[in-house]
């Protein structure tokens, strides 16, 4: 390997070699090190939960808002997860993304089609023959657009790029032939997938077409066993992919993880805050809106 020869060349000549990741410092565990970056930046599962809830709530408020001063009632659905919690993969690198025993695909859609869509409770009871709370409503989905961003603290997407790109930059010097190594082992595993998004869309392309309208079984498909094994398949066959290439990924990341929490610090000190109040924010906004429409 190119890159091997070389950490072992500095290692030799005591002298970094020009683009090479620095030597992680002492007594730092890279592992742990990112762990607690990916805690500041991306938030807990339960964090990133409430974020969801805070978006869908205020969004919720606005066309209900919207739609009141045109004389139509909308009301305000309580706020149900779309997926099952997942860790974070910062931009879906192949030496930082977790290993995962399936996707949440299976999850994610026996999820929904259990639960079915809610109605709105400002729905007419009756058929719109006009169509004038549809017409309205649509008219003031414009009014949801402000809320778009509240999923995430102030300064996160711009601190997440921050981090995306220098991990990416770290996995292109220690290992430039990743990606190619990983799609020509995927390829002999039976996956056509040349990176993780990849997969993950060959996975969800395995699962018959659910309805979502009306609750209902989706493990009761005739096709839905082989795409719960394609699923576990495809993961199983993404981690041994990639495997024994993590550990060099994340290890050689140590120093410049630790430089970007310096760097960063501040930045990262408000984003954390701002991921810990998230589930305060989205009580107060149930509570409210609960409040306002028992009035």
């Amino acid at each position: 390997m190119a890159a091997a020869a070389a950490v072992t060349l500095v290692a030799l000549t005591g002298c970094a070699q020009p683009g090479a990741p620095a030597a992680a410092p002492a007594g730092v565990d890279a592992a742990t090190l990112l762990s607690t970056v990916l805690d500041q930046v991306y938030g807990t599962p339960q964090q990133r939960q409430a974020g969801q809830e805070r978006m869908w709530l205020t969004m919720q408020s606005a066309i209900a808002a919207c739609a009141l001063a045109k004389g139509v009632v909308y009301g305000v659905t309580p706020y149900q997860p779309m997926r099952p919690p997942t860790e974070p993969a910062p931009g879906d690198l192949l030496g930082f993304a977790p290993q995962r025993a399936d996707f949440g695909v299976a999850a994610r859609i026996e999820m929904l089609a259990r639960r079915g869509e809610t109605p709105n409770p400002g729905l007419p009871a009756a058929a719109d023959a006009q169509g004038g709370w549809f017409t309205t409503v649509e008219s003031c989905q414009g009014a949801a657009t402000a809320g778009e961003r509240l999923s995430v603290p102030d300064g996160q997407e711009e601190l997440e790029a921050k981090l995306v790109d220098l991990l990416g930059q770290v996995q292109q010097q220690v290992a430039p032939d990743l990606p190619g190594q990983y799609a020509n082992c995927m390829k002999t595993a039976g996956i056509d997938a040349g990176d993780l998004s990849e997969a993950y869309m060959k996975v969800e392309q395995k699962f018959p077409p659910v309805s979502f309208e009306s609750p209902s079984d989706p493990t009761a498909l005739p096709e839905w066993a082989d795409a719960v094994a394609f699923e576990k398949k495809v993961a199983a066959a993404d981690w041994a992919c990639r495997e024994s290439r993590v550990g060099e990924v994340i290890e050689a990341a140590a120093a410049d993880l630790q430089q970007f929490t310096t760097t960063n610090a501040t930045r990262l000190t408000q984003v954390a805050d701002g991921w810990n109040a998230m589930p305060g924010l989205a009580q107060t906004l149930r509570v409210t809106i609960k409040t306002t429409t028992a009035k």
